[in-house]
């Protein structure tokens, strides 16, 4: 019996040494493959998690930009939010997300009727302030039409603070008493009665009414870092053709009606004192390279819509990098607002950047005021960050007529291939249909966005470099 023990004791300690050797083995490969990138050196995909590559792209910390972009013969859609870090603030953001979603979705099943001369749209956009430290103003933008004349706007803010992982409540920071109610309604009178775009359509009574309104929340007014916003949805102080009016009332006007918390946070008295410090950013030129066409060999434009996306235009450059192709990228100007760093990688690496307007609204639907305003802050921001404005335009859903046309100097770009990869996410259906279709002098339109897309263009590339096409960006296409 005592020799049986002793064979189980020496088994159980052979064990035990066994299994410590492969856990510190498992330990020190798992240590290998761990590594932190950044876009300053050229980053590729590594064994990391997508929020730690993520983390590493974002112009704001703790916060990325999710896009949803959606085209059906009845309806057009696009939805843009924040994704924090933090499960909580993002199942806030969700639900309000869904419940927009879904009375979209209940009123154009009751007003498919009326939709006759254009097609349903929904369009869910954001801004985002910081504030100071930790803590932003998130500012959704509910635009929708439903057939009839007008259509409809509202408003959702957010306040948020990073540091604790929660939503501040407005009435957290404005001190709600009589005097300031009467100073509110004052100030707004004043604003709304000198405003060029406003005054024409202001209804005082409709004012009074909201600032001495029992239950005041004070739900859309927000912060930024220098002024108190009061933000109005359409028809609820002013006629609709006003939209959803906005006054700005600045610390030293509103100093009195925020709780002394607020104030010390804000350093509003540092702030009066020595003025706000202003970021105008600096025009930076990229590196790229001419190359030379040879015209007697194919040629081929791959394009890339929506983006940049911090993990997946990452994945798409260095596999342009591994068959040194050039293509263009058609970006919305709210993402490159997310994204600077790696806008000006897909600059510095020698490709072709095109406006794509900043919400992925449908430029036909708009006036010329809203057209240059979409296409012109993208502009602006691609120049910020590349040092060069785009010379291409490509309108959201390829919708362009002569009003788009008149609005801007971009010249638009459409395409000839088109694989629907927002629609399928197949990758396999994404090769199959760019291999049939492609041709010489061919513009093929996918989107950075899906993970889908990188791997389908692993397999498009190695297609089409064996296929002799050489790879060029769009206006070298067209030169």
């Amino acid at each position: 019996m005592k020799r049986f023990k002793f064979i189980f004791y020496i088994l159980a300690i052979g064990s035990l040494f066994v299994g410590v050797f492969w856990f510190s083995a498992f330990l020190k490969l798992a240590n290998a493959n761990v590594t932190t990138i950044t876009v300053d050196v050229a980053p590729v995909r590594v064994s990391m998690s997508d929020d730690h590559l993520k983390a590493s792209h974002s112009a704001y910390q703790g916060i990325d930009i999710v896009t949803l972009v959606k085209e059906e013969p009845d309806y057009q859609l696009a939805i843009h939010y924040p994704e924090f870090r933090d499960d909580q603030l993002n199942q806030a953001i969700s639900d309000y997300v869904s419940m927009t979603k879904a009375d979209f979705f209940e009123e154009l099943e009751a007003n498919k009727e009326f939709l006759q001369d254009r097609p349903a749209s929904f369009y869910l956009l954001f801004n985002i302030y910081p504030v100071v430290d930790d803590v932003y103003s998130i500012v959704f933008s509910n635009e929708r039409y439903l057939g009839g004349a007008n259509g409809e706007q509202s408003s959702k803010v957010f306040i948020v603070d990073l540091s604790q992982n929660r939503f501040i409540s407005q009435l957290e920071m404005i001190d709600d008493h009589q005097e300031n109610r009467d100073l509110v309604f004052q100030l707004l009178k004043e604003e709304f009665e000198q405003s060029e775009d406003y005054r024409e359509f202001f209804f005082l009574d409709y004012l009074e009414e909201w600032a001495y309104a029992g239950n005041q929340t004070y739900e859309n007014v927000y912060l930024t870092d220098r002024a108190l916003v009061f933000k109005f949805n359409k028809y609820q102080v002013t006629a609709g053709a006003a939209g959803s009016p906005e006054i700005k009332l600045p610390f030293v006007k509103v100093k009195g009606l925020l709780t002394d918390e607020w104030v010390k946070k804000l350093e509003i008295e540092k702030k009066l004192t020595n003025g706000v410090k202003q970021d105008n950013g600096v025009d930076q030129q990229g590196s790229s390279e001419d190359v030379k066409i040879d015209e007697d060999i194919k040629k081929v434009a791959l394009t890339f819509d929506d983006g940049p996306d911090p993990t997946h235009t990452i994945e798409i450059l260095r596999l342009l990098d591994e068959y040194q192709a050039r293509a263009t990228f058609f970006v919305l100007g709210n993402r490159v607002d997310f994204y600077p760093g790696i806008v000006k990688e897909i600059s510095d690496r020698g490709h072709e950047i095109g406006n794509h307007t900043w919400n992925h609204k449908d430029l036909t639907t708009l006036d010329s005021a809203g057209i240059k305003d979409e296409l012109g802050s993208t502009s602006k921001a691609i120049k910020q960050i590349t040092g060069e404005s785009p010379k291409l335009f490509r309108p959201p859903y390829g919708a362009i007529n002569d009003n788009v046309r008149a609005a801007t100097d971009l010249a638009p770009s459409l395409w000839t291939v088109d694989p629907q990869d927002w629609r399928y996410r197949d990758a396999d259906k994404v090769f199959k249909h760019v291999k049939a279709n492609v041709t010489d002098d061919s513009i093929v339109l996918m989107h950075d966005i899906h993970g889908t897309t990188v791997e389908a263009l692993e397999r498009i590339l190695a297609f089409l470099a064996e296929e002799g096409y050489q790879f060029v960006t769009v206006s070298e296409l067209d030169s």
